[in-house]
């Protein structure tokens, strides 16, 4: 656990938004450099990356405050404004952000399903990037834990001492799976959107299994799921029908 990268007198830079930030300027280079083999300016990459950052911030804060009022509440009445700064959840910005590229990409007449695959693995990268700021943020930990790769956060983490599974560092593997996985598949696509709808499907597995280990969430819905189980499980099921009929639609319009 280490949230502060750096401080320069009474400013702080945290840890988590310097490895947020890495994972945007890596994941737009990425997918900027495939643009270019599709035949897509890359300024158009770097122009609809700044909307999607914009909108995928305000998105996971939106949901932070919608789903972690308490949270939310009782880091207000700590730090006020500068709180604003830690709490966001992946999904409202994963929602957000694909609300925005649909906007942008009907506005610019630019193929959608074909920068959804250009855009798909540069996701799971960055994504990579920021689960690893959440480690050194303390932040989406998991439940307790014996086996022998369990972490002991320091004080004033409210597991501090206690072994628990590093959830963070399982999803930041195995979206660095999926970010491979997705570059080797790409030149091998049969249709444009297959590259995202794997990605959707990947990743709904994996925060699907993942949260299984988490410690960190106070409600459980049904008596079960948590609220990001409930989102993955929605993933699985429309990336799944997508993939089955993505492809029958690309055939009639064939004909």
């Amino acid at each position: 656990m280490h949230p502060i990268f750096i401080r320069l007198g009474p400013l702080d830079i945290h840890t988590y938004g310097v490895l947020v930030a890495i994972g945007f300027v890596v994941g737009l280079a990425v997918a900027g450099r495939r643009a270019r083999n599709e035949g897509i300016q890359a300024e158009q990459i770097s122009d609809l990356g700044i909307w999607l950052i914009i909108a995928g911030m305000l998105g996971g804060k939106i949901f932070h405050i919608i789903f972690f009022w308490d949270d939310f509440i009782a880091g207000w009445h700590v730090d006020g404004v500068r709180s604003l700064r830690e709490g966001f959840v992946f999904y409202g910005g994963f929602i957000f952000a694909t609300l925005t590229a649909v906007v942008y990409t009907r506005l610019k007449r630019l193929p959608l399903a074909k920068l959804a695959d250009i855009f798909a693995p540069s996701i799971a990268l960055g994504h990579a990037f920021g689960r690893m700021g959440c480690f050194f943020n303390g932040c989406c930990y998991g439940r307790v834990c014996t086996l022998p790769w369990a972490v002991k956060f320091p004080p004033p983490h409210v597991m501090a001492g206690i072994p628990v599974h590093p959830t963070e560092i399982y999803e930041a593997l195995g979206n660095l799976a999926i970010f491979g996985g997705l570059s080797l598949f790409y030149r091998h696509k049969r249709f444009d959107g297959q590259v995202w709808w794997l990605y959707v499907l990947g990743y709904g597995v994996l925060r699907l299994v993942v949260e299984f280990f988490r410690g960190d969430y106070d409600t459980f819905y049904f008596g079960v799921v948590t609220i990001g189980q409930i989102v993955a499980i929605t993933m699985i099921v429309v990336a799944s029908l997508a993939m089955v009929l993505s492809p029958k639609t690309v055939k009639l319009r064939a004909a």
